[in-house]
This record gives structure tokens, C-alpha cells and sequence, in this order.
């Protein structure tokens, strides 16, 4: 059974090589092809490593598209082939259910009972496509991976996320980007590689929780060695190191966030790390500081002393989103300060309109744009692909019946979480881990609110976050778990 499966790869592998040659100079076309050897002999001998691969490429690879297909679902699609074919070879095809499959497949249930309204059927299907892919990237990276080399995951999604935040901060401090980006005729809004100032936003703050978590994390180590003088020289050192590096991390990655420009991703990365603040420090230390970083994203008129004036601008309307009299909103005459509130309000009411052709099943599901025309509101043409409210998307598209189908999954994913944090015992990386995680499905949850982020990828990065967890949790790493604080915090993240 396992020559056919390598027959099968090695077609692929042709296949490939083929088309590499053909579309590029013979120069060109032989380096990528000894180096896509080379890769793919290293991928053959360790196939789990196609993950952290994925993991670091995907806000690069989800730009690059031909039709319908980006990069990323290249390297995934290699991902499930390697998954097979050394399941195959080594008689291990196996996928652990659980939970998480099932509140996935009731999701796709909705989906499919939508999927006869759609008046665009491509759409549809990519839209579906979308959630099959989460699912299974989650099931294959418990079965793929080790306990122990989820670590590489977990550091893979790290390093994406510093990566596309230094090239944020670079194109908000060169001005590299649009005209229209401009800000304060000086600097320029980042948007890394997604185009688009918001889901770049969005992408940094489902990555900085989990550092903001280790960051907590190795804090924590180190001053408990340093006041109680346990453990080796060494240990207190890596631990120092972890401090260190992780903190980088994190302040990149903020810096990055702070570039955007984006208030929405401010906001859902102030409730993130709140929350990990609160469950790492305690009811009362965390409750403060979660408190204290909803206060100062809500109120959007902190003294000056504290906070640029530019930055309580930018804040100063949200209030508009959360407060009712979208229609009074709208009427108002388009400036240039409020165009961008008005716009966003102005697809919220038409997502509402939509839902009102069929609100138990929806227009179908990726059909927001094909069914736009029919509900917009005056002066407002572009669909630009989504509601800019993920909930209101969701009601539009799958009714009624896939909004609680939406909610019921997320909130089981919630509950999985919680339990799992629950499960590990003392201070642990994974414990860390977990409750970074939580603080990515906050900042989501939150920051969907005000735009729709499963798109250009970010999909798939929540799913490996999950599918991190769910190793973690499948417990399969030979022998007992070990728990060694010098490999929990490493001198290095990544």
C-alpha cells in the first residue's frame, strides 16, 4: 500500500518540477528546482516539518494566488499529502476526534444547508472550503506532531508575526504603502503583505497573546528563582533569556499593532492580553489591568498626559459602533474624518437588509458581495467582499440557523480551552500556551466586531494555534510528561 502513495508524491513532485520549468528562466528554474529538492527530500525525512514551514510563511503565501488558489493552500495541500503518505508507509492513518471535529462539522452542517441559496456557487464553495480546511489542518497537526515538536509550531507562528510587524514598522516609518495610507503627513499606516491596514491588525493580534502569555510566563520563573535562589545557574539564566526574548517578541509585535492604525485591532488586542493578564495574575491584578486597557480603548478622551492626542483621535468614535442610531449615522454628510464610520455602518445596515430575504438560512454562504447591489444603500457601490461585522456576515449569509451554529462553535472552543488550561498542572509552557491562545480567540471574537478576519490566510493561523493545543492535549509524547522548567523557557523563542 505504501508504493502507490509514493507513486502518487513522486507524480506530484514531476508535476511540479514541470511547471517550474516552463514558467520560469532556465537560470532561475534550476536553482528553485534543487532547492525545491532539496526541500522536498527534507520534508520526506521529516515530514511534521511542513508545519512550522506553513506556520511562517502563510501572511507571505496568502497573497500569492493563481485563480482561486493562494500559496498557503499549496503548502497545505503538501502538508496533507505528507500526512498520508507517511501514515501509509508506517501504517499510523489515524485522526483523533474529539470535541473540536464536532462543533467544526455542526458549523459546516450550516454552511451546507445554506449552500442551495448562494446565486454564486464558486463563492460558495470557496466559503465552505475555508472551514474544511480549519478543520483539517487541526486534525492532521495533532496527528503530525510530537508534544515536544509543537514547539516549533508554536515559535514558527511566533516568528511569522515578528516578521510581518518589522515589515509594518518599516513601511509605517519609510512611508512605503498607498497615498490614501498616509497618516499625520509623516508616517504611513502598515499593512505588511495583506494590503489592507486592518486584517495585517488583526493577523499581529491573534499572534501577540501567546507571547504576551510566555513573556508572563518566564517573568514569573525568573523572579521566583531569583528571590528563593532555586535551581542551577543555567536555569536562572535561560529563564532570564526567555524574559528577554519573549518580551522582544511581544514588543515587536506591539509596535507592529500600533502601526496599523487599526482601532479595532487595538481594541481586540487590549482585550486579548487583558485576559491572559487576568488569568495569568489573578481575579483582582488581572481584573485591574484588564479594567484599566478597556477603559482606555473605550473611552477614547484619556488625558494627554499620558497618551498622544493623535492616538485619542483615532479612538474618540468608537462609541459610534457600540451605540445605537446606525440610520442617524449614515444621514450625516461624508467627511473625511467620518467616511470610514459611515462606510463600515452603511454595510452593517445593508448585512441587515440581506438577512431579511431569508433569515433562516441566509443568501448563502460567501454570497455577501453577489447579493449586495440588491440591498446597499445609496452612494455606497463597493461590497468590498464582507460586512465589515463578522456576526452580521455570518446572520446575513447563513441566517439565523448558522449565526447560533457560529456561536455554539466558538464558545465550545472557549470551554475546550478553559478545561485544557485546567488539565495542566503548575506554571507550565503548556499552561502558557493555552491561555495565549484564549487571548487570540478573545482578540478575535472582539475584533470581529468591526471587520471579518477569515480571510488571506488567517483561518488557518487560528487553526494551527488550535491545532498546537490539541497535541498538547492528545498527550503524545512517549513516557511521562515532562514538566523541566529550562525547556519550558528557553534563553531563546525562536
Amino acid at each position: 500500500m505504501g508504493r502507490p502513495a509514493g507513486k502518487f508524491a513522486d507524480i506530484v513532485g514531476l508535476l511540479a518540477v514541470a511547471w517550474v520549468l516552463a514558467a520560469l528562466p532556465l537560470i532561475w528554474a534550476a536553482g528553485v528546482a534543487v532547492m525545491a529538492g532539496g526541500a522536498g527530500l527534507l520534508l520526506l525525512r521529516f515530514p511534521w516539518l511542513i508545519w512550522p514551514a506553513l506556520a511562517v510563511a502563510l501572511p507571505f503565501t496568502s497573497g500569492l494566488t493563481i485563480g482561486p488558489l493562494s500559496g498557503t493552500d499549496g503548502l497545505l495541500a503538501v502538508a496533507v499529502l505528507l500526512w498520508f503518505v507517511n501514515g501509509v508507509r508506517q501504517n499510523t492513518l489515524r485522526l483523533h476526534m474529539g470535541l473540536l471535529p464536532a462543533v467544526f462539522a455542526l458549523y459546516l452542517l450550516a454552511l451546507l444547508l445554506a449552500f442551495p441559496n448562494a446565486l454564486n456557487l464558486q463563492k460558495a464553495a470557496e466559503a465552505v472550503i475555508k472551514w474544511v480546511q480549519m478543520l483539517v489542518a487541526i486534525l492532521l497537526v495533532q496527528e503530525a506532531l510530537s508534544a515536544r515538536q509543537v514547539r516549533w509550531l508554536v515559535w514558527a507562528l511566533l516568528a511569522g508575526g515578528v516578521l510581518q510587524a518589522a515589515l509594518g514598522i518599516y513601511q509605517f516609518v519609510f512611508r512605503i504603502g498607498p497615498p490614501h495610507f498616509l497618516l499625520l503627513d509623516r508616517f504611513m499606516r502598515a499593512a505588511g503583505t495583506f494590503h489592507q491596514p486592518n486584517p495585517y491588525a488583526g493577523y499581529l493580534g491573534l499572534t501577540l497573546p501567546v507571547a504576551v502569555a510566555f513573556l508572563l510566563h518566564c517573568l514569573g520563573l525568573s523572579l521566583k528563582r531569583a528571590t528563593a535562589s532555586t535551581g542551577t545557574a543555567l536555569a536562572r539564566t535561560r529563564a532570564l533569556g526567555g524574559v528577554v526574548g519573549y518580551g522582544m517578541v511581544a514588543g515587536v509585535i506591539g509596535l507592529g499593532l500600533l502601526a496599523s492604525w487599526s482601532r479595532g485591532g487595538w481594541l481586540g488586542a487590549g482585550a486579548g492580553i487583558g485576559v491572559v493578564l487576568l488569568f495569568h495574575s489573578g481575579q483582582m491584578v488581572g481584573g485591574a489591568a484588564l479594567g484599566g486597557v478597556l477603559a482606555l480603548f473605550l473611552a477614547g478622551g484619556a488625558s494627554a498626559w499620558f497618551i498622544p492626542t493623535s492616538l485619542t483621535d483615532r479612538l474618540a468614535d468608537l462609541s459610534v459602533y457600540l451605540g445605537l442610531g446606525m440610520w442617524e449615522v449614515v444621514q450625516q454628510p461624508i467627511t473625511d474624518s467620518n467616511f470610514s464610520v459611515i462606510e463600515r455602518l452603511a454595510h452593517w445596515i445593508a448585512a441587515l437588509r440581506m438577512w431579511e430575504l431569508s433569515p433562516w438560512l441566509g443568501v448563502g454562504p460567501g454570497n455577501y458581495a453577489a447579493v449586495y447591489p440588491d440591498v446597499r444603500l445609496p452612494l455606497w457601490e463597493d461590497p468590498l467582499g464582507h460586512a465589515h461585522n463578522t456576526y452580521l456576515n455570518v446572520l446575513a449569509e447563513t441566517g439565523l440557523v448558522g449565526l447560533f451554529a457560529y456561536l455554539v462553535l466558538w464558545a465550545g472552543v472557549f470551554g475546550w480551552l478553559i478545561h485544557q488550561r485546567r488539565q495542566m498542572q503548575g506554571d507550565s509552557w503548556n499552561a502558557a500556551l493555552i491561555l495565549g491562545v484564549l487571548g487570540v480567540l478573545v482578540h478575535l471574537s472582539l475584533h470581529n466586531l468591526f471587520d471579518y478576519l477569515y480571510v488571506q490566510g488567517m483561518y488557518l493561523h487560528v487553526a494551527l494555534w488550535l491545532g498546537a493545543v490539541a497535541t498538547l492535549a492528545t498527550g503524545r509524547t512517549p513516557g511521562p510528561t515532562r514538566q523541566i522548567e529550562d525547556v519550558n523557557c528557553p534563553a531563546r523563542p525562536f
